[in-house]
């Protein structure tokens, strides 16, 4: 398994897990792609690739006693 790091990506503040990348010219649309991968919630492309991704959601917590 590759590192966390190569896989993560930030866009407009948000953080993103790359799950995969597809070619833009495979005919696939995002809804399709993001059916694909169970975790996939948002799709992403730059350049010729889309990149099927999951959202990181940033959580704060205060440990309880």
């Amino acid at each position: 398994m590759s590192k966390l790091s190569n896989k993560l990506i930030t866009v407009n503040g948000g953080k993103y897990i790359v799950l995969g990348t597809v070619s833009v010219g495979s005919g696939f649309s995002t809804d399709q792609l993001k059916n694909m991968w169970a975790l996939a919630d948002t799709v992403l492309k730059n350049g010729d690739l889309f990149y099927v991704c999951m959202k990181v959601i940033d959580a704060e917590f205060e440990m309880v006693k």
